[in-house]
């Protein structure tokens, strides 16, 4: 499968398959090692955008090299680790708040890659490839082209209306916890100087 034999409604709707299939399996993990219902992403809806973009990248990328599992299997690493280390950065930077957390893990990098997670990024990459791309060929195949588009315009509505409003929340929190480091440094510093008044 190439993306380039797709319209840009079944690219789209390959997109936002990816990002359901991303939050289920994200979640699924999550909810085991932490034993409760945990909603996984940095949205409220049952997506990851990140998973979407980087299930196209692998596409994209890793296809050519089909013939070989091998160079599949480490390009497919490189590109994904690269994906989620920008993404982490980009976020942190925005928001000031890391949204995952790789600490408890060895072999970490600012606790955004791991490599445990590096090495599962490739494994993806051969399951993306060797079969994921099949049935989704298969999908984009024996759907009918309304529902696929029905699809995207639902999921890209709802997709869309929640980054605005999460975007909207997380500004709000950071400007809250930064005006209360504010006012905690000034008490504090008019603490000082009344401690300073008092030894006098």
């Amino acid at each position: 499968m190439l993306l380039y034999e797709h319209s840009i409604t079944e690219i789209f709707f390959m997109f936002f398959v990816f990002c359901n299939y991303g939050w289920i399996q994200e979640s699924i993990i999550e909810s085991t090692y932490h034993h409760r219902l945990i909603n996984r992403g940095f949205l409220k809806g049952p997506y990851i955008p990140i998973y979407g973009v980087g299930s196209l990248l692998l596409l994209t990328i890793c296809l050519p090299f089909k013939f070989n599992g091998f160079i599949v299997y480490f390009v497919g690493m490189i590109c994904c680790t690269m994906l989620e280390f920008f993404v982490g950065w980009l976020m942190e930077t925005a928001f000031h708040k890391q949204f995952w957390d790789y600490s408890m893990l060895k072999f970490t990098f600012k606790n955004r890659i791991s490599l445990i997670s590096s090495l599962f990024w490739g494994l993806m990459a051969l399951l993306m490839v060797y079969l994921l791309s099949w049935v989704m060929d298969l999908l984009v195949g024996v759907l009918n082209p309304t529902f696929i588009l029905i699809y995207d315009i639902v999921m890209g509505t709802a997709m869309i209306i929640d980054i605005i409003v999460t975007v909207i929340r997380q500004t709000a929190a950071k400007k809250k916890y930064q005006q209360s480091l504010k006012e905690q440094s000034e008490k504090e510093a008019g603490e000082n100087i009344v401690n300073e008044e008092a030894v006098k």
